[in-house]
């Protein structure tokens, strides 16, 4: 249940703090999109986790999940990628500027970076997460059947992982 929270409060963060192209609604979710869903989305999926002592032996500070106590723990290094998928033609209006396409689906990934770097204080303080950094970002091919751009941010979170 923890990696479900951990993974609902970042998407919720996005979600509170990123600019909306559609002016309202969802559109920044925990899973990849369907091909008949409203484009621009933005995906956010948990890819892989290192595990290590927090310490041979040490107790923490008491950590509290789900009615749960715990003093030992891991340090998990959980890695995410937040895919921004545009269709080819979709735009949107930001501060008197209008992107399409490619220029969107860049600007909305720029966004995204920043708002987790301008955040991190805040995910510290309400969800416990020590550290964010920026793994990688890559750009992939035109999706020519769906004419869909997407762009893949890698992330990784470090955290005190509650174990018994």
């Amino acid at each position: 249940m923890w990696l479900v929270n951990l993974t609902t409060a970042l998407v919720t963060h996005l979600r509170n703090n990123m600019p909306n192209p559609h002016g309202s609604g969802n559109w920044i979710y925990s899973d990849y999109p369907r091909m008949d869903a409203t484009f621009p989305r933005i995906s956010v999926t948990q890819t892989g986790a290192i595990l290590s002592p927090a310490g041979i032996g040490d107790k923490i500070s008491p950590i509290t999940e789900s009615g749960s106590t715990f003093t030992l723990a891991k340090v998990a290094m959980i890695d995410y990628d937040i895919d921004v998928w545009v269709k080819m033609n979709d735009k949107a209006t930001f501060d008197s500027t209008t992107y399409v396409g490619t220029k969107l689906r860049d600007f909305l990934a720029e966004k995204v970076i920043r708002i987790l770097e301008t955040g991190k204080e805040t995910l510290k303080n309400s969800h416990g997460i020590l550290d964010i950094e920026e793994i990688g970002m890559f750009s992939h091919p035109l999706d020519e059947d769906n004419l869909l751009h997407r762009k893949t941010i890698t992330i990784r979170i470090t955290v005190l992982w509650p174990r018994e």
